[in-house]
């Protein structure tokens, strides 16, 4: 059976053109190809066999175990799946909240934090951290603890110095496929020691895949193999903790509509069978919080159906807003309460804080970006420098490197040639930044190879950095093509397109045949199409309640909408069509993806532009 037969066997006909079948084409997207990244099927992680019988020799003897996550989405979602996994397996468990400013690193100070408030503790668990954490390891092994790290960043030599150390990017590991995050790790290790020791447990077990399918998407790791699975399970558990809101306000026609603010999220399938049985206050405080989160976000106008959410709302959403704290400044807590705090109204003052964060969090990357862009940036586009928060480096970096289409690092601004400089780099599929960077004295980074934070030893440096960054992309580039078209598709009525808009129906299909290979993301990405659009007769609308918004309807009723472009855009596009309709004078042309929009019944095929690639002057 072939990859179009998996999906539907549907042909379209529009002069004998399957866009769909073309699209796989052009992608690379073979039956055989599509088969293997479905796989599931791994080896064992190394030790972590030694690493469960830890765990099992811990819960015997009764020994106090606590977690020490990393502060980011990925870290927030491993410290409550390890907390919320090993209460319900009958762990005696605790759960320390890190603090950001002192990096990502297990620091002596956090282990000191933990003595005291927990001074019972015999075991550190670490996750998605401690690989390298040399002091940290030192300063827990010193008391006496038992060491085990649970980690997915690439362990630098001389190595790991915790008594047992998992992690697939472990210098002797020989995982087929590093790019699993990591609260998929810890999950991992709770599941097989689920599997050896408590198998009447592996149902509630499972259920925590919501949190390692929430870190692989907020973590960006390639949708690739396991991950696959993972995000699908994480996505279904998720829309299991969705209520739909109750249409209790009246409208003018008579009728009523939805009140997020009455969604009752113990009304949720999945609270309503946990609640059935019996089950640890923590597991079952995890589970309810998430819930809390999906209703402030459907308060929002973020969620407004069970379609709303997918891996985009955990990438575009709910890892953004989670981040939001340590890019502000502001306190980490609410980010951990939200799944841990007994109370839920103390669980919705924190889902609403984290919110409100997020707006700040907005704000302060149009004012930092801004600064970037305009202000004096004597190393740019390789390297800028920063007022902003340290937290938010890693954003803006991304910023500047989707702007620029290479590596950016974003470092505070050093005030002498001696002083230490540090910050955020960012860098295409293509550059590996740490593999750049090794080799020269001075210059290190650490985390991953297109995401990580990067040192310099001295500000006389920073030069060799730029020179280094340089010199690398444009070797990599010799080897990425930038010819061709914008897009894996071209719509539109240009000589070079691949089919016309006026029939829309064939873009329907190829929508409704698309989105059966979800989820998309690193490494399999959604499709991206290059739309020609006639300005003769196209209408253009703001939209949004600020009406910030562009909406520009062809003439045959494809809705294409732009988002925030409505300040910049709308004269300019309204200018080029009125011209239009005296002279000739070509196409608009846009990157856009497409998706399907339902409204009352109705569902049509719609576009959301990227980006416009001809100008309109």
């Amino acid at each position: 059976m072939s990859v179009l037969e998996t999906v539907d066997d549907h042909s379209l006909t529009d002069e004998d053109t399957d866009l769909f079948e073309l699209l796989c084409q052009r992608r690379g997207w073979s039956d055989q190809y599509l088969k293997k990244i479905e796989s599931t099927e791994h080896d064992e992680l190394l030790d972590l066999a030694e690493m469960v019988e830890a765990l099992h020799e811990a819960r015997n003897a009764g020994k106090k175990i606590t977690i020490a996550p990393d502060f980011d989405m990925d870290g927030i979602s491993s410290g409550v799946l390890g907390y919320a996994g090993l209460s319900e397996l009958g762990f005696d468990v605790e759960l320390h909240l890190p603090d950001y400013r002192r990096g990502h690193e297990l620091t002596p100070e956090d282990i000191a934090e933990i003595q005291a408030k927990w001074p019972g503790t015999r075991v550190l668990l670490t996750c998605d951290g401690g690989v390298n954490s040399h002091g940290g390891i030192a300063a827990a092994r010193a008391l006496g603890w038992t060491t085990l790290v649970t980690d997915h960043h690439e362990e630098l030599a001389p190595g790991s110095t915790a008594d047992v150390t998992v992690d697939p990017c472990r210098i002797d590991e020989t995982y087929p496929h590093t790019g699993i995050c990591g609260a998929h790790v810890l999950y991992q290790v709770i599941e097989a020691y689920t599997r050896v020791h408590r198998p009447e447990k592996l149902w509630e077990i499972h259920l925590l895949r919501l949190f390692a399918g929430l870190g692989t998407v907020s973590d960006v790791m390639p949708m690739l193999y396991e991950n696959r699975q993972l995000v699908r399970d994480a996505i279904s558990i998720a829309r299991l903790l969705r209520v739909a809101a109750p249409k209790t306000i009246p409208n003018p026609w008579g009728g009523f509509d939805a009140d997020p603010d009455a969604i009752d999220v113990e009304q949720s399938i999945l609270m309503q069978l946990l609640r059935a049985d019996p089950h640890h206050p923590v597991y079952l405080r995890a589970f309810e919080g998430f819930a809390v989160m999906l209703k402030v976000f459907a308060q929002a106008g973020k969620i407004r159906d069970v379609d709303d959410l997918d891996e985009g709302f955990f990438g575009f959403y709910l890892a953004p807003a989670m981040n939001s704290p340590r890019r502000t400044g502001d306190s980490l807590e609410p980010c951990f309460a939200v799944f841990t705090a007994a109370d839920v109204d103390v669980k919705f003052k924190a889902a609403r804080r984290i919110i409100e964060s997020n707006e700040l969090r907005k704000q302060l990357v149009t004012k930092h970006m801004e600064e970037l862009s305009t202000g004096d940036q004597p190393l740019a586009p390789w390297v800028y420098f920063s007022d902003a928060h340290p937290g938010m480096y890693g954003l803006l970096a991304n910023r500047m490197m989707k702007l620029n289409g290479s590596p950016v690092v974003v470092l505070n601004r050093p005030a002498g040639p001696d002083d230490f400089v540090s910050g955020s780099g960012r860098a295409p599929g293509w550059f590996d930044i740490i593999t750049s960077l090794e080799p020269h004295e001075g210059l290190s980074a650490i985390g991953h190879q297109q995401a990580c934070g990067v040192r310099v030893a001295k500000a006389d440096k920073l030069n060799d950095l730029v020179a280094v960054l340089l010199e690398a992309t444009q070797d990599a580039r010799l080897a990425v093509s930038t010819d061709g078209p914008n897009g894996d598709l071209v719509l539109g009525p240009d000589a070079d397109c691949d089919i016309g808009l006026d029939d829309l129906q064939p873009l329907f299909e190829l929508v409704r045949r698309t989105e059966g290979l979800k989820p998309f993301g690193h490494g399999f990405t959604a499709p991206v199409v290059e739309i020609a659009i006639e300005p003769l007769g196209l209408r253009v609308d703001r939209i949004g309640s600020e009406a910030q918004h562009l909406r520009l309807v062809t003439r045959s009723g494809l809705s294409c909408l732009w988002w925030n472009a409505a300040e910049e855009k709308l004269d300019v596009i309204r200018s080029f069509v009125q011209r239009a309709s005296r002279t000739e004078l070509g196409t608009l042309r846009f990157t856009a993806t497409l998706q399907l929009n339902t409204f009352r019944g109705d569902t049509r095929v719609q576009a959301v532009i990227n980006e416009q690639i001809t100008t309109a002057a």
